[in-house]
């Protein structure tokens, strides 16, 4: 035997080295299970990962959306625009001026 692709080969079973192969006692000791702080690693780097994931969809969501933060000046000065209080000429100054001044 141990000819054929599932044959006692070294991995599956006692093979011509006489050991118990990588999946009975290999690197993790005899019992063929990892240490429990494996484990605890692999949760770690997964959430970290989802951590990363959620936080570049944050920016992409907030770039377009328009993250940038609405000066209240500007906000104010188009709601007087949109009430009348002021003319096309005057409102354009103003916005000018409020822009040069960032």
């Amino acid at each position: 035997m141990g000819f054929g692709m599932l044959g006692g080969g070294m991995m599956w079973g006692s093979g011509m080295w006489g050991g118990s192969g990588m999946w009975g006692g290999g690197m993790w000791g005899g019992s063929g299970t990892a240490p429990g702080w494996i484990w605890l690693v692999g949760l770690l780097a997964q959430l970290l990962f989802l951590a990363a994931v959620v936080g570049v969809g944050y920016l992409l969501y907030r770039a377009l959306v328009g993250g940038d933060r609405a000066d209240p000046a500007l906000a104010e000065l188009r709601q007087a625009y949109a009430r009348g209080d002021l003319s096309d000429e005057e409102y354009e100054r103003r916005r000018e001026r409020l822009r040069e001044e960032e």
